[in-house]
């Protein structure tokens, strides 16, 4: 994927993340259960093991991660695209608020930046969002967001030795198209 950053929505900035703020995010997700912002394994990176990881991230074509700032230029979040499918034109994306900036209103221009700018620059033809049963902002979020549940991922996400649902959510690019009347 080829893309031409940074691209703005509204009053955030989406720009390409860099390995200093790649560090300051690592720190951040550390202070909160890894296991409830993911079902995928997780992996406890060393230190010096990190140049390596960071590298291998940002060099996968199928991937990009984007570092979020607001007007005052503050680091607000991050967002990362992944899982790209250049046969059925999907892509997946996944978004993490920093606290201090949580419940206000950032998650929602989050996606809806990345909704446009996938939308509108690049060939997609559906996002697909994956989140806990049990992440009720997440879920909330989703659908104040245009997106539809597609499905129930059946025991999926292990916390604390149980086996919980995800949901699949998704918005195609016609849904995009008509609920901002340009087509």
């Amino acid at each position: 994927m080829d893309m031409e950053l940074p691209f703005f929505y509204k009053n955030i900035r989406f720009e390409k993340m860099n390995f200093e703020n790649f560090l300051l995010f690592r720190k951040e997700i550390k202070s909160e259960p890894m296991e409830l912002l993911t079902c995928r394994p997780i992996n406890n990176i060393k230190d010096e093991e990190l140049g390596n990881h960071f590298n291998n991230l940002f060099n996968n074509r199928n991937n990009f991660i984007f570092t979020i700032l607001n007007n005052a230029d503050e680091i607000i979040g991050r967002a990362s695209l992944f899982d790209y499918n250049s046969r059925n034109k999907t892509i997946e994306i996944g978004y993490f608020i920093l606290k201090p900036f949580r419940r206000k209103g950032y998650g929602e221009l989050v996606i809806n930046g990345i909704k446009r700018f996938c939308f509108e620059n690049l060939e997609i033809n559906k996002i697909i969002a994956q989140t806990g049963s049990f992440n009720k902002s997440s879920i909330k979020l989703l659908e104040k967001c245009d997106f539809s549940k597609d499905g129930v991922l059946r025991e999926h996400h292990e916390i604390d030795g149980e086996l919980l649902d995800d949901f699949v959510y998704s918005i195609l690019k016609r849904e995009y198209y008509k609920e901002n009347d340009t087509l």
